[in-house]
């Protein structure tokens, strides 16, 4: 259905209407400055911990293209390791098992970066680009059929089939990425060498292949998605238990400039504690905590992008009074989180429609029926959702 609020207020697109980060190619526009970014930019282990809904995919996803500011070059290079997208069965155990999957998602990392960035492919040596090409075709089944949806000169599109979390939401020069396409067709079309190696010496060689031959400072390995799994979710111990393996690693891998990035709920953060005593003290650590003011900020400058600066504040298209701030006063009202936020914000555009499909003839601007409706969904709605929250906050 047609958002009519986008016209009758003057909004360029939905600033409210993605519920997961990574689909969101604006959120870089109003992401809010946590110290946390600090952390999880720092070349350190870390980890960044958050109730669900607390925005910690949001983090992920914004470090990941704050990595691709300047086109990469001598930045970190970000590999994501989203659990559900990688672990269909939700199996743990050992360290050979998370290297397995990080290595998946790095052949998935190497070949979105040299779609959306050719040149950093193009620019490499031939016998470099064919072990390239080779670890690609080897991690990447059908390859063939996403070379051939780059066609279009969209690596968003290919982007959204391998793992959304990697779109940057832009597109390359058509020349290049022609050239890459039938660079990569050529070395497709050879018959590849034998490999046989241990998936910690593919892991290894990588991660030499980014720090060392591609010149990134860095492979930043961003792991989100642990309350993607209902066994995890439910049992914070477990969960811990399944990760340990892989963090323990850690600190160990900083010396050849890899860094780990746990962005976590905030229930596994004793369970974590408990078992790595020892690697413990080697992570930087943040909990992301929001109050009524961060909430408002939060809806504000989601206003004020959607409107290119316009206005900064829903109060400008509402029958409210001016004194009155009304994004302070939703803050108030929700559950301290993000999600709860945009949630409450888009009942309110709702329940707009409603009203104004009703009586086309009403002026175009939020009635305060509109907000107080919008509150008793909210309240009676939400009720087991927040209880949930409350008690994951008490631990």
């Amino acid at each position: 259905m047609e958002k009519l609020w986008l016209g009758h207020f003057g909004f360029r697109f939905d600033p409210f209407e993605h519920e997961e980060a990574s689909s969101d190619p604006n959120l870089n526009r109003y992401l809010i400055g946590h110290e946390a970014f600090s952390a999880a930019w720092s070349e350190t282990p870390a980890l960044i911990f958050s109730p669900p809904g607390g925005g910690k995919t949001a983090l992920r996803i914004y470090t990941f293209r704050a990595c691709w500011t300047g086109a990469g070059g001598y930045q970190p290079f970000p590999i994501h390791y989203h659990l559900p997208h990688y672990f269909q069965k939700g199996n743990f155990s050992t360290l050979e098992e998370h290297l397995e999957q990080i290595v998946h998602s790095g052949a998935h990392a190497l070949f979105l970066a040299f779609a959306y960035y050719p040149l950093i492919f193009l620019k490499a040596s031939p016998s470099l680009q064919k072990q390239l090409a080779q670890f690609i075709f080897t991690w990447i089944p059908n390859i063939d059929y996403y070379l051939e949806v780059l066609r279009d000169g969209q690596p968003d599109r290919v982007a959204a089939q391998l793992d959304r979390s990697y779109q940057l939401h832009q597109t390359p020069d058509p020349s290049l990425l022609s050239l890459l396409r039938e660079t990569l067709e050529k070395y497709l079309a050879e018959q590849p060498s034998p490999i046989s190696l241990s998936i910690q010496k593919v892991f290894e060689r990588l991660t030499k292949w980014i720090t060392q031959d591609l010149g990134f400072r860095a492979v930043f390995l961003l792991l989100d998605g642990v309350d993607g799994f209902p066994e995890l979710a439910r049992s914070p111990g477990f969960a811990a238990e399944s990760l340990v393996n892989l963090f323990a690693n850690a600190p160990t891998w900083t010396e050849e400039r890899i860094f780990l990035k746990g962005f976590l709920p905030l229930e596994i953060r004793a369970h974590l504690q408990a078992r790595l005593e020892k690697q413990w003290p080697a992570f930087s650590q943040v909990e992301l905590k929001w109050d009524e003011a961060m909430l408002a900020d939060l809806i504000r400058r989601r206003v004020y992008a959607a409107t290119d600066g316009e206005f900064a504040s829903l109060s400008a298209v509402s029958a409210l009074p001016s004194v009155q701030d009304l994004e302070l006063e939703l803050a108030r009202a929700v559950y301290p989180l993000p999600r709860e936020a945009l949630v409450l914000v888009k009942r309110i555009l709702f329940e707009y429609e409603e009203r104004w499909r009703g009586n086309p003839q009403s002026e175009k601007r939020i009635q305060v029926e509109d907000i107080e409706k919008a509150l008793a969904w909210y309240r009676t709605d939400q009720t087991p959702i927040i209880e949930e929250l409350a008690s994951i906050a008490r631990g």
